[in-house]
């Protein structure tokens, strides 16, 4: 009877196992912040939708393993609140708006002296060496009376201390704040500066 009982307990825990599930999905926000610094008066700017290159444009959250920079791979269990390039459309106007006195997003489409018209490059934890760091890539055109004035590449990348979904958001969103805020001083001087990644 005692070997019986023992029989049927070891066959029910890979059943029970089956109706646990797997890992509960995990949603990541980003709240993008900026300093503020003298407000110019000119030029008005008008943020166009951010498009997004491959996988940086997901819901999913992509990762790269360093020794095999060609495969760019999507969490199971892990996911954007918005769309990256959403996320990016909103810091660039939220950036903006602390050095320009009219700045337009993509949801309210104003008469502007430019256009800014941006395309994610970028959105992802890229591992080597066991370090973890979110990279955020970006380019971005400035267009006045539909000539490019100027072009510029923004990238930033921040290490991802634990694996807990807070840590990385707050990693990705250290990325965006650093990229955005060096695209809104080229802005703000009329010049590019070199990509820092």
């Amino acid at each position: 009877m005692m070997r019986l009982a023992s029989i049927l307990l070891l066959l029910m825990l890979p059943a029970c196992a089956a109706l646990k599930g797997g890992d509960a999905p995990v949603t990541m926000r980003v709240s993008p912040r900026f300093a503020p610094g003298p407000v110019q008066p000119t030029p008005t700017l008008a943020v166009a939708p951010v498009q997004a290159r491959g996988l940086s444009g997901g819901l999913r959250y992509a990762y790269v393993d360093a020794a095999t920079p060609g495969e760019i791979r999507q969490a199971s269990t892990l996911f954007w609140e918005e769309p990256p390039a959403t996320m990016l459309a909103r810091a660039l106007v939220a950036g903006l708006r602390t050095r320009f006195a009219a700045v337009t997003g993509p949801d309210l489409s104003l008469a502007a002296d430019r256009r800014v018209v941006a395309t994610l490059d970028r959105f992802e934890e890229v591992t080597s060496a066991g370090v973890a760091q979110a990279v955020v890539a970006f380019d971005v055109t400035q267009v006045a009376q539909g000539k490019a004035v100027w072009t510029g590449r923004y990238c930033a990348t921040q290490p991802i201390a634990a694996a807990a979904g807070t840590v990385r958001a707050a990693a990705f969103q250290g990325a965006i704040e650093q990229a955005v805020a060096a695209f809104v001083e080229d802005a703000v001087s009329g010049k590019v500066t070199a990509a820092p990644c």
